[in-house]
């Protein structure tokens, strides 16, 4: 190849690099969700389905709700939800999939990474696959007493387990970082395991951490 051309191939390259370096998480998730399709598919999370029972029920606040399948299924079991996503286009299909079924679901655009999740106003906050552990004390302080918080993310396990996920460690929940995080609360549900996932782009085997944690009264 002449070296002209690969010098203007170079040049591409870098620019497009940090384009993508440059991209906001907004940005990201934006494009991620451009599809009409649901990336993770319109059902539920298997896990929150499987315990919605000892969830109670009121007030509920959903972090990185991404296109809402977990949030519209709360609202069809009685709860009023705040969904909250860094992403625009994310929050317009959960509000879709919210009209498609019925139910209504308050959206709010925001970063999680400096938003204010508030005090003792929720009976009940969710987070699946999104991990940031200085979260675990607001999360807490943002539940009413005896509150519940119920999570699933991917753990340090799942790089070698499947191809999906995160890959960086930052990003995946560390056992004794939750169980250390609600020493404080009562510990109604924990594990640390593989399951099967089929949710749209994640198919097949998952190693999670699982939790549901309750706020003492």
């Amino acid at each position: 190849m002449p070296r002209t051309a690969t010098l203007l191939l170079c040049l591409c390259w870098a620019v497009q690099t940090r384009a993508q370096q440059a991209a906001s998480p907004a940005q990201t998730w934006d494009q991620r969700y451009a599809a009409e399709e649901y990336l993770y598919g319109k059902e539920p999370v298997e896990f929150l389905r499987a315990q919605i029972g000892r969830l109670g029920r009121g007030r509920a606040l959903c972090l990185a709700a991404g296109e809402g399948r977990n949030e519209v299924f709360l609202a069809q079991q009685g709860f009023a939800v705040v969904a909250v996503d860094v992403s625009a286009r994310g929050l317009e299909k959960c509000q879709a999939l919210a009209k498609e079924r019925g139910v209504q679901v308050q959206t709010v655009k925001a970063d999680l990474r400096d938003w204010d999740l508030g005090k003792a106003q929720y009976a009940l906050i969710t987070d699946f696959y999104y991990y940031q552990p200085d979260l675990f004390p607001k999360i807490i302080a943002a539940l009413k007493p005896g509150g519940i918080f119920i999570m699933q993310n991917f753990s340090l396990d799942q790089p070698a387990t499947n191809r999906f996920g995160p890959r960086d460690p930052a990003y995946l929940a560390k056992p004794a970082e939750v169980l250390a995080a609600f020493a404080g609360c009562r510990i109604r549900y924990y594990e640390d395991t593989v399951v099967q996932l089929d949710e749209g782009m994640h198919q097949g085997a998952g190693a999670v951490i699982r939790l549901i944690a309750e706020k003492p009264r």
